[in-house]
């Protein structure tokens, strides 16, 4: 009887540390809030800004080093503040209502969909054979570009971070299927800005094996799969008497093989000329 209960007790400890581990690591992630976007590109597909926000929502929340407010959350916060658009000055009081650190505001100014050269080079070539299903896959007879207008505001200094264009294009076999990767594309590039501003700086914690152990995890957005630079810092880079940055020698590349909530485990090229303390940080 009293083995049940130490069983049951020691499940209950371990769910709630799995359950504090959880919470610590989303209570870290900054959270952005991404408006409704507008379309003002004439392009007549009036779906276009809709699958332009969810993209972003998508890119950003599956890159793991953000939450995002869900699209339910922010419409009762606009509805209940009467917020029809947020335009300037309005992104700090959205962000109070919905405790967010960032507020997406953009545009969708420019959409094309076009007909892919590939599909008429193929049908040139192959005339009435080009109907198959496999020439049409490479055909890609539907090419779609995208052109998003973005201001990124810190909702607590009230300052715009970044405000930029971003470009999305790509084919796909019909409109739908272009029109959502050139989003999707778009939206990756805006990520890559974003996490500019707030970059992934690790140290190497410790060595084992072939395997080397990094201070930063799930909280910092790593992802199984990703590829990291390690560094070494030398002296100090002085600017008018103060210090602005390190110098730092990149040593090799690494793998992320694993990923856990305080740290994550990588495979170097060179294992052997890696260090305790040598600087790691996401490949470009």
């Amino acid at each position: 009887m009293r083995l049940q209960v130490k069983k049951f007790f020691g499940a209950v400890a371990v769910m709630l540390l799995m359950f504090c581990i959880t919470f610590s690591v989303e209570a870290a992630k900054k959270v952005v809030a991404i408006m409704p976007l507008e379309n003002v590109s004439g392009y007549n597909a009036s779906n276009v800004a809709q699958i332009m926000t969810e993209q972003l929502i998508n890119v950003i929340h599956n890159s793991g080093q953000y939450s995002v407010i869900e699209t339910t959350q922010r419409g009762a916060v606009m509805r209940q503040q009467g917020f029809e658009n947020i335009v300037g000055g309005q992104e700090v009081d959205f962000g109070n209502q919905t405790n967010s650190d960032y507020t997406v505001v953009g545009k969708v100014i420019m959409a094309t969909i076009t007909q892919n050269q590939t599909k008429n080079l193929i049908g040139a070539l192959f005339g009435n054979q080009g109907n198959n299903n496999a020439l049409i896959n490479l055909a890609n007879g539907r090419k779609a570009k995208v052109e998003l207008d973005v201001r990124f505001v810190d909702n607590k200094s009230g300052q715009v971070v970044f405000s930029k264009t971003f470009t999305g294009s790509k084919s796909g076999q019909n409109d739908a299927m272009a029109l959502s990767g050139a989003c999707r594309e778009a939206a990756e590039n805006f990520l890559k800005e974003l996490q500019g501003v707030n970059p992934m700086m690790a140290r190497v914690a410790e060595i084992y094996g072939d395997k080397i152990y990094i201070d930063q995890g799930s909280a910092s957005g790593l992802r199984a799969g990703e590829t990291l630079i390690i560094s070494r810092e030398g002296a100090p880079i002085v600017v008018n008497g103060k210090i602005v940055d390190m110098r730092r020698d990149d040593i090799c590349k690494a793998k992320v093989i694993e990923v856990n909530a305080e740290y994550s485990i990588c495979k170097a090229e060179k294992t052997s000329a890696v260090q305790k303390g040598d600087v790691v940080r996401r490949s470009k």
